[in-house]
């Protein structure tokens, strides 16, 4: 078993009025109040959800705000920022530093994502420069995007609107694979985001809303593991959840599949020492990695981005080699079969030195 942590449900990437979304904030927040423990917002180049008093708790639900760098590429998630900065789109080096700068954080937004067809003429906002550094993260996970690229033609979106839980795809190659390179050589978070928006569309004669809020917030979150429960205090919570996210305590979950609460992964030596998701930490004799998984479901074990081991269930496995490793976990459904559910942040070991 591994220690103990406190979980919390974070959604985030999540857009209201205020930006492109079609919900108000108190719509938003009602939606998020049933399935959530922590609503993190993201609207185009405003902070207006803060100055409008937003930020705060909600009964059992902490809701911040952040603001998303947008432009036909390079989107960027930030938070812990009071204030948005003036920025070029296209010099992301300069923007990433800038909101360091005043305090802030930030992830890489949909970097490769596909598109469809039937939105904006299959538009994608991808982000373009690989030489940069300083960014915390990775928004590994995108639930607009991932069904974005199966609507290929109306049939297929309609298709895949109500087989949704069981047809989404999980995060992009591209991405993982970019993420186990990056993690070479340094730390780096993964989260999941919505991207919700709520669009309008219409099903023939009949309005619909695509992805309404409630839809959006039970399938993609990401599970944030904190070593001490949240206090009640917007400031000290605001510090926690951010230092989590940046430090990849957390993992990815597709939720409507099947709840994801209580997993974990983890390092462990014959009870002397512990590393958890995010973590880095030399290698040593002894060391194996372990996983608990909240149902039956197939785990794989990826190390520098190359699966090593498959199996059914909860497990553990020696740590024989320095490198990235993480925890995919696929929940079979019938029909469907093995459909991507939840996505570890890695344990980073190096060599000994």
């Amino acid at each position: 078993m591994s220690d103990a942590r406190h979980e919390y449900v974070v959604n985030l990437h999540v857009h209201s009025k205020y930006s492109d979304g079609t919900g108000t904030m108190d719509q938003v927040i009602s939606a998020a109040s049933k399935h959530l423990d922590i609503l993190l917002m993201n609207d185009h180049d405003t902070l207006a959800a803060r100055e409008n008093g937003y930020e705060g708790y909600y009964g059992d639900l902490l809701v911040l705000v952040g603001w998303e760098v947008s432009g036909p590429y390079n989107h960027y998630l930030v938070f812990n920022t009071d204030h948005t900065v003036k920025y070029r789109w296209n010099d992301p080096q300069a923007f990433i530093d800038d909101i360091h700068r005043i305090g802030g954080v930030g992830f890489v937004a949909h970097p490769h994502e596909k598109g469809s067809p039937l939105n904006e003429g299959g538009k994608v906002y991808t982000w373009q420069d690989w030489s940069v550094n300083g960014f915390d993260g990775l928004e590994i996970w995108n639930h607009s995007s991932a069904w974005k690229t199966r609507a290929r033609t109306k049939a297929s979106a309609v298709y895949h609107y109500f087989f949704r839980t069981w047809t989404l795809l999980g995060p992009e190659k591209e991405t993982l694979q970019k993420w186990d390179e990056l993690g070479q050589t340094r730390r780096l978070a993964g989260v999941a985001g919505s991207d919700a928006h709520a669009f309008g569309a219409r099903l023939g004669p009949v309005p619909i809303s695509i992805f309404q809020y409630e839809i959006s917030f039970q399938a993609l979150n990401t599970h944030l593991l904190l070593p001490k429960p949240l206090t009640g205090k917007v400031s000290e919570d605001r510090l926690s959840v951010i230092e989590g996210l940046v430090a990849g305590s957390s993992f990815c979950a597709h939720d409507r599949l099947h709840p994801a609460r209580g997993f974990d992964f983890w390092l462990q030596n014959q009870g002397t020492r512990r590393a958890g998701q995010g973590e880095e930490i030399p290698l040593t004799s002894g060391d194996e990695l372990a996983w608990q998984l909240p149902a039956k479901a197939v785990a794989r074990l990826i190390h520098n981005g190359r699966l090593v081991l498959e199996q059914h269930g909860s497990g553990r496995y020696d740590a024989n080699a320095p490198g990235v490793w993480r925890l995919e976990a696929y929940w079979p459904v019938r029909w469907f079969g093995l459909r991507p559910w939840i996505f570890s942040n890695p344990v980073y070991l190096r060599e000994a030195g």
